[in-house]
Order: structure tokens, then sequence, then C-alpha cells
């Protein structure tokens, strides 16, 4: 089949997500993009039974409509169910029969958006035009499985998404597309994820038409540049305030709060478990006991700390 034969249908899609933040609008940007979505994937909750099963089909209190909506307010059920797609769950991806399933759809393109298992050579082999996932950093910086965290902790001010073609080697296939977005103070871990998300979802419709129409242009990653980081152990949410700026501080707490993992701020010779961030400062504290050699100071319930550069204020 030609690529010419694509202008007169929609690429066909399989979609791989999972039952989180990140999915739904990448999913529904194909959806309402117009790309011929076959079936979703997601893994399974359970390791026991079959390789691959039928989910059992979300059924919406509401007639079935075409998803005008936005995203961020439903999950990958809930929009596979208006639209009707077959869900299936998988626990081994390599195995004969989810081959088969798969198979069956003839995909164009498998689109992924977050998905927690590794994807094996004969699923990414299977669509005729590859294999397209939506990373939430500027690949090849922040490799791995949670990139924004490692935004947060290395107190970067802008991050990005990324399109690009998987291969067994996580997040180092070719890139198709990025777009660069600013982290602003304060903003917190859902709020940038959903701007990943959402852009993202924008950008990988845009890269199957383009792919599939031979439109694309496919970019080597550069692995001079490249950073891997792992899922974050409970040492990387300690702080130590006189590395860090007051901002830097400020903003890792404002995002990862959330987690619900114990924060501990390094002041001096103590070590404080904060539970939010309520403001910084850049200029000196003046005054008493906010001499020059005060690592901290209580005030009210607030907690002010000294950083390399800037004091931040903490519950």
């Amino acid at each position: 089949m030609s690529n010419s034969s694509l202008r007169h249908r929609a690429p066909r899609v399989i979609f791989f997500g999972m039952q989180g933040r990140f999915s739904p609008p990448s999913l529904h940007a194909l959806l309402a993009g117009g790309i011929d979505v076959r079936a979703v994937v997601l893994p399974s909750s359970s390791n026991a039974g079959a390789a691959i099963f039928r989910h059992e089909p979300f059924r919406p209190v509401r007639p079935l409509l075409p998803v005008v909506h936005s995203s961020l307010h439903v999950n990958v059920l809930q929009l596979a169910g208006e639209w009707q797609l077959p869900v299936w769950e998988v626990n081994n991806l390599s195995a004969p029969e989810t081959l088969e399933t798969l198979a069956v759809y003839e995909p164009d393109v498998i689109c992924v958006a977050c998905f927690s298992q590794r994807i094996p050579r004969a699923v990414l082999s299977l669509p005729r035009f590859g294999c397209l996932n939506v990373h939430p950093s500027l690949l090849p910086v922040n490799r791995g499985p949670v990139p924004l965290f490692w935004t947060f902790r290395e107190g970067a001010d802008h991050t990005g998404v990324t399109i690009h073609f998987m291969e067994e080697t996580l997040d180092s296939g070719d890139i198709l597309a990025q777009e660069v977005i600013p982290v602003p103070d304060g903003i917190t871990y859902t709020q940038l994820e959903t701007l990943c998300a959402t852009q993202g979802g924008k950008l990988l419709a845009d890269c199957v038409r383009d792919l599939t129409l031979g439109r694309a242009q496919r970019v080597p990653q550069d692995e001079g540049r490249s950073s891997y980081h792992p899922y974050p152990s409970g040492e990387d949410f300690v702080i130590p305030a006189a590395e860090w700026s007051a901002r830097h501080v400020y903003n890792f707490i404002c995002g990862v709060a959330e987690w619900g993992e114990a924060i501990t701020l390094l002041a001096g010779n103590e070590r404080f478990t904060v539970q939010r961030a309520i403001s910084y400062s850049h200029e000196e504290k003046s005054g008493g006991h906010r001499g020059q050699e005060e690592a901290y100071y209580r005030e009210d319930d607030m907690l002010w700390v000294r950083c390399n550069e800037g004091w931040v204020s903490v519950i």
C-alpha cells in the first residue's frame, strides 16, 4: 500500500495508555483529529490470567456522543466507551495471542502515552509506520519513567514534550516533534503534567498525519546530551538548602508535595519535614535573630530557611 492511499482514509492507530492524567489528552486529540483509533490497550491490573483479554465495556450514563468536552475531566475508559472502542488489558505483550489480537486491527501506527510495560520488538514492528511515544521532556534530556519529577529536582525553568519513535532502548528513538513548556513559579506536578499531556496530544495527532502522508522529518537524538533518571527514592526528596537557591527550593516543594512523600529540608544541622512552601525571597533578611549566621528562624507557624541564595518560608 502506498502513502497516497492514506490520503483517502484516516490513519489506523492502536492506542496504548493508562488510567491516569497523562493518557486521556492524547487519546482525545487523536479521536478529535479524525484519526481512526481501532483499539485501546491498557496494562493489566493483575498478573494472573490470559496474556491479553477484552475489558468489560465502559457504559456511560448518558447517550453516546462524540467527545467534545475536555479530556482533562475523563479517563481512558470513558473516552473509549463514548467512542465505542474495544479495550484490551494485557499481561504479556510478547505472547503469540497478544500479537495475533493486535495484528487484526492492521495498525498504521501504534501511539503510546504513558504505559507501564516495556514494549517488545515484536510489537514495535507490528505497525506499518512504527510506534510513537509522547514523552514529557525535551529528549534526549531526562529519559526515564517520571521526567517531570527531575525537572523540579533540577530546578529547571522550562521543560517540554517530545514525540519520538520507540525503540527497545528506552526513550532513544528518532524525534518527530518537540515543544518547549515553561515551568512558572509555584506550579504543581499535576498542573505541569497536564500542560505536557495537552500539548503532547496535539503534537501526536499532527505527527501521525504527517508520518502517514510522508511529510514527517526524523531527527536522531544526540547521545552526547542524553540523561536518564530512574524512579525517585526517598533521598531524592531531601533538599540541601545551603546548596540550592530559594526559588529552587520553593518550586521543588510546590511541584512534588502532592506526591505524598516526606520532604526533608536540611537547614544547618537540622532536618525539617516540610508540608508545603509558602513563599521565597532573594533579598537578605536583616535584624536580630535574622542575622547573617542564622540557618533558619521561626515566625508564627512558618519556618524561614536560609538557602544558597535567598530565603524560603515553609510549613
